[in-house]
């Protein structure tokens, strides 16, 4: 081989190897960047995520606390059905065969029964379920929605 020749071959062997160090180098610096923006991108999730997290314990608690208000005010309407301070009453509907001594009804044909007290408790208790399944669906929605709107505003903010 001659000289020509050899600074030839030397010449593509440091341009070659000059290109392999720069797409190494860039391949590494992409990587580092890379993994820069997923570190930042997970501690911004991480807040949000501890955000939302106080948010809903916050939420929650109100939710115990309603329910704990409501129960009082149940055990109390109960104790006064109980006692008999508290009556119910439904409206009843007068016998169609009335007997021929029977006097007349004037005016409305309804009159009212009172219910027994733990009848009457019974049929309130139904109320108080289909309450504490509304409340518990309140806290709910509104916890999706702050949940929903928190990423949103994050989203909208990329």
């Amino acid at each position: 081989m001659n000289r020509a020749q050899l600074e030839i071959i030397v010449f593509l062997f440091v341009g070659i190897s000059a290109y392999f160090y720069g797409q190494h180098k860039w391949y590494d610096e992409s990587q580092t960047e890379v993994a820069l923006q997923t570190a930042k991108a997970n501690a911004e999730a991480r807040q949000t995520e501890q955000k939302l997290n106080n948010q809903i314990a916050d939420l929650t608690t109100q939710l115990v606390k309603v329910q704990n208000d409501a129960q009082k005010q149940i055990a109390k309407r109960d104790a006064d059905i109980a006692n008999g301070k508290l009556q119910l009453y439904v409206k009843t509907k007068t016998p169609v065969c009335a007997t021929a001594n029977a006097p007349s009804a004037s005016g409305s044909d309804t009159s009212t029964a009172q219910l027994d007290p733990t009848f009457a408790q019974s049929i309130v208790a139904v109320t108080d379920d289909g309450d504490i399944a509304i409340r518990k669906l309140n806290a709910c929605i509104a916890i999706y929605n702050q949940v929903r709107e928190q990423l949103n505003e994050r989203t909208t903010t990329r």
